[in-house]
């Protein structure tokens, strides 16, 4: 590119990017009037810049707003915005609720998955022969499934900001299952991603699950402490927390990672996660990115993805009556799995109907977390463009779901 063309290119991305942040600002709050969380804004945003509304305008040459030419700009700084976001989750997650795990913690995290993942075994072949004929079945269903169980921790963990639910133990419970849950749903997504970027060599799956395995030993038992013990030895509490000087050496750690495991062939995201993982002993490293870095994350780069997300949601191709059935099909297949399989183990580990209730609508939360598996398999190749729309509205209906349910059960 010559300077001029750089300049304009810069300068169209710059508007998008604009755009794109005060859409998602703007609907965040007016979604929070209606007792929704912010993210179910952040969201539809994306959706309404997309084809499903905006592209209605234009439908000719769509997108104008987004034009192809700046798409992989857009689609860089989304992904840069994941790996911070999911560097971000893994330190947050509380290992500690996982270890002194109560019976309703087990129950509902196993039943959480199990329900979920036998009702998309259920709607599998069905959607497959409708829908998805010409996708290898195997990770068409692997991904449905992972899809209707996963759950999404950070937006689990605003909702319960929100209703100032994070200290109570309904919101103890919730976020510790929660958590096993989706660390659950990472591992499964990270297997499936390696099966089929290996074609499903035998030889070849096994050499990457051996590679991710000592990845996976190498973070948790010697990088993760070099960085913690490099961390306590830099920071300044009364001064800078977080100073450049580890900064440099932490992104450069986080970065690498990230490449590790796109070597081993599965999502440069997977690398984010499990460094944040590695290092979330450290609450005091934790509170520190945090407060410097969670703010921009979440409002500059997070809702590029998920325009992104909507620039490949197009509402209006469910054109026939049986695409929206299989719509409904899956919206109540993820419900039922997970708010009737959370609830259910609440239940029977004696909690009562209020409690677990609350405790089934914070797990049945998508957001964020199914909108990166959703992306992952079409990435892969693995959802055709109305299983994806499909999917995506169901990770919105979901989330939207939370705070309704949430008002109805808590005890009074």
């Amino acid at each position: 590119m010559n300077p001029e063309t750089i300049e304009g290119h810069a300068r169209l991305v710059l508007v998008q990017w604009t755009v794109i942040i005060a859409a998602a600002w703007a609907m965040g709050r007016l979604v929070k009037r209606f007792g929704q969380p912010a993210v179910v804004g952040e969201i539809l945003a994306g959706i309404l810049l997309g084809p499903s509304a905006l592209g209605l305008v234009w439908p000719a040459g769509w997108p104008p707003l987004f034009p192809h030419e700046a798409q992989q700009s857009l689609q860089l700084l989304g992904k840069l915005g994941l790996i911070f976001l999911l560097f971000q989750v893994g330190m947050e997650i509380d290992f500690s609720h996982v270890r002194s795990r109560s019976r309703t913690v087990v129950a509902v995290s196993i039943l959480g998955m199990a329900a979920p993942f036998l009702c998309g075994l259920g709607i599998g072949p069905w959607l497959h022969e409708r829908f998805a004929a010409s996708i290898p079945f195997f990770g068409f269903q692997f991904f449905l499934c992972i899809a209707l169980a996963i759950s999404a921790l950070p937006v689990m963990a605003r909702i319960l900001l929100e209703f100032k639910l994070e200290r109570t133990p309904i919101g103890a419970m919730g976020i510790s299952a929660a958590a096993i849950d989706d660390v659950a749903g990472w591992v499964l997504l990270g297997l499936a991603t390696t099966m089929i970027t290996a074609n499903f060599s035998p030889w070849h799956l096994a050499l990457q699950l051996a590679g991710v395995v000592v990845f996976y030993f190498l973070l948790q038992n010697i990088v993760g402490p070099w960085f913690r013990k490099r961390w306590r030895a830099a920071s300044r509490p009364d001064k800078d927390p977080l100073p450049s000087s580890f900064l440099a050496l932490l992104l450069t750690g986080l970065f690498a990672c990230t490449l590790v495991t796109q070597a081993l062939g599965i999502f440069l995201i997977f690398g984010a996660f499990l460094f944040g993982v590695s290092l979330h002993k450290e609450t005091g490293l934790v509170k520190a990115w945090r407060d410097k870095f969670s703010g921009i994350v979440l409002v500059a780069f997070v809702p590029i993805f998920f325009t992104n997300t909507g620039l490949n949601t197009n509402i209006g191709s469910l054109t026939t009556p049986q695409m929206w059935l299989a719509c409904g099909v899956v919206l109540v297949a993820a419900v039922a799995g997970k708010l009737g399989g959370c609830y259910l183990g609440a239940r029977m580990t004696g909690q009562r109907p209020r409690e677990a209730g609350c405790i089934a609508a914070l797990m049945n939360t998508r957001g964020l977390m199914a909108l990166v598996a959703i992306n992952i398999g079409r990435d892969l190749g693995l959802l055709s463009p109305a299983l994806f729309t499909i999917l995506v509205i169901m990770a919105l209906a979901t989330t939207a779901m939370c705070g309704p349910l949430l008002r109805h059960w808590l005890p009074r």
